[in-house]
């Protein structure tokens, strides 16, 4: 399993902070995907975190699945590039605005030789690294447990039908989405 690092600028994404702020309260009914720079070597069941680059609280923001193979799609940006992106089902869910995060700053910090706070969405992180910020993870985790009491600062989203049905068979990838 490989633990893919995406990227989200709300400044120049297509998706800004309300969108985000919206998409943490339907959730569940909510439908995510990302681009991904390492297609080639991505697939359903790799690990994600999203991480806010940008200006702002920069940080880890989402963390969860892939669930679904790459799949080529329209640009989001308008550029005409070409633009693979993979479904993803988040396990958490945090507004970096109203609640603690890992910030870049620490990532670089603690988790040097990836470049945390700018480059392309969807690179694959070393093993090594992968390990080290899955245990920086976890303790964050239990360090910050009371911000899921309040749905506005943290999520964690029911996993669907769908996420149980990529784990036991893979299904074809969507390509009428986004």
């Amino acid at each position: 399993m490989n633990t893919i690092i995406l990227m989200w600028n709300p400044s120049i994404s297509s998706v800004n902070m309300h969108d985000y702020e919206q998409s943490m309260k339907n959730c569940i009914e909510e439908y995510f995907n990302w681009s991904v720079w390492d297609w080639e070597h991505a697939q359903a069941c790799d690990r994600f975190y999203l991480v806010r680059v940008g200006e702002g609280n920069t940080g880890i923001v989402m963390k969860g699945v892939l669930s679904s193979e790459p799949f080529e799609a329209g640009d989001w940006s308008g550029k005409g590039r070409q633009v693979f992106y993979m479904d993803m089902e988040p396990d958490i869910i945090i507004n970096p605005d109203k609640a603690p995060i890992i910030t870049t700053a620490e990532l670089q910090r603690d988790l040097p030789g990836f470049v945390w706070d700018s480059g392309h969405s969807g690179q694959i992180l070393e093993p090594k690294l992968a390990d080290m910020l899955e245990d920086k993870w976890h303790k964050y985790i239990d360090e910050n447990e009371a911000m899921f009491e309040d749905p506005e600062k943290a999520v964690r989203p029911r996993r669907g039908k769908a996420f149980l049905q990529i784990i036991t068979h893979p299904v074809s990838p969507r390509r009428d989405r986004r």
